[in-house]
């Protein structure tokens, strides 16, 4: 099946996890959870002590929040599709969140705030772009 049609197939890949395994999985993701906190209690005393706009904080956590949801499904979809260990699978899904984040941080310096809806309808699109780039370079292989 080519990845282009395969990256929203929602079959499960059984992982057959070991004991340690979930252990390791669970403490990670606590560890990210303490690391997100921390950071967003670090950057509301960064706006109180500078007066900064709580509005331009939105802006940025909808980016944020974008970026997780369309990188975090091509990963997930990437893992049931067995291409976690490939090298080119990895710099490819790079190259493009390298240019994501760049295009996305030039353009929202240039806007005082970003409607929500933007993100909503622009999630989508970004989405299908990721899953044909990777469609077309990963099944020349």
């Amino acid at each position: 099946m080519p990845l282009r049609t395969a990256l929203s197939h929602s079959e499960p890949v059984s992982q057959g996890k070991t004991r340690w395994g979930r252990a390791r999985d669970f403490l990670l993701y606590v560890a990210i959870a303490i690391s997100i906190v921390i950071l967003a209690f670090a950057y509301a005393f960064h706006l109180a002590k500078t007066g900064g706009s709580q509005y331009s904080t939105l802006k940025w956590l909808g980016f944020a929040g974008i970026t997780a949801i369309v990188f975090g499904n091509a990963i997930r979809s990437g893992r049931r599709l067995r291409l976690w260990r490939r090298r080119k699978y990895w710099v490819l899904l790079g190259l493009f969140f390298a240019v994501h984040c760049v295009l996305g941080v030039v353009l929202l310096m240039r806007v005082a705030t970003a409607p929500w809806v933007l993100y909503a309808v622009l999630a989508g699109p970004e989405y299908v772009v990721l899953a044909m780039y990777l469609g077309h370079f990963l099944d020349s292989d």
